[in-house]
């Protein structure tokens, strides 16, 4: 039976998910807890990693070296950067960008790249995705990752120009190099919670009561595929 990880940062952003992850075999206790399933023919194994990079990196490892995962899915909430997503959209993640890496203060042209790297652009592997007819059919986009809640129009502004990416979040480049290490495929599909503006906050909490909804079913289609 496959085994398959599922990280999401926030408890309240997984919970429609666990309600709909087929038959639920109870959870473990220990650095983490970590709902277990029989869904679609695969064991899945869900894990709140908590905010942020190091956080996601960390739970998604766990996966990894506990359960002996074989793919990592992330469904979560992120920030818009582009019009042409707006709250509720949805996104496949095809390309990283670690805006919060410098390898130097004074040189701005290698923001995001890192040592040994030649391009702030990481790109995980996405091969699973092209069996599911929903995931496939989703805007492909570049996610912006960092360390930092974005409510400024003009920190989105430059992730988008600097980088030409549509959306943001705070995990992405953590499960990217987590995934790396242990060459595993990752899926990240997000869900446009808010536009990154000023109201940025306000717009997360509206969206957690409707907008994660919406992944579920790419995430269904998903299991039943790999």
């Amino acid at each position: 039976m496959k085994r398959v990880g599922i990280v999401s940062a926030l408890a309240d952003e997984s919970t429609y998910l666990r309600e709909n992850l087929g038959k639920y075999l109870g959870a473990d206790s220990g650095a983490y807890e970590v709902h277990k399933y029989d869904c679609e023919g695969k064991r899945v194994f869900l894990i709140n990693s908590g905010v942020g990079e190091v956080a996601a990196a960390l739970s998604a490892q766990y996966l990894v070296m506990r359960y002996d995962v074989e793919m990592i899915l992330n469904a979560g909430l992120v920030g818009s950067l582009s019009a042409d997503l707006k709250r509720g959209a949805l996104a496949l993640v095809n390309e990283v960008v670690h805006y919060d890496f410098s390898a130097s203060y004074t040189d701005e042209s290698v923001m995001g790249v890192h040592v040994g790297r030649d391009s702030a652009v990481l790109t995980p592997d996405i091969t699973p995705a092209v069996l599911s007819e929903h995931l496939s059919a989703m805007p492909r986009v570049r996610i912006a990752s960092g360390d930092k809640f974005i409510n400024s129009s003009s920190f989105k502004q430059m992730l988008a120009d600097k980088f030409d990416c549509k959306i943001c979040d705070m995990e992405s480049a953590g499960l990217f190099f987590a995934c790396e290490k242990f060459s595993l495929p990752l899926i990240m599909v997000k869900c446009v919670s808010d536009n990154a503006d000023e109201d940025a906050d306000v717009s997360f909490d509206k969206a957690i009561g409707g907008g994660v909804k919406e992944y579920v079913a790419a995430v269904r289609e998903l299991l039943t595929k790999v």
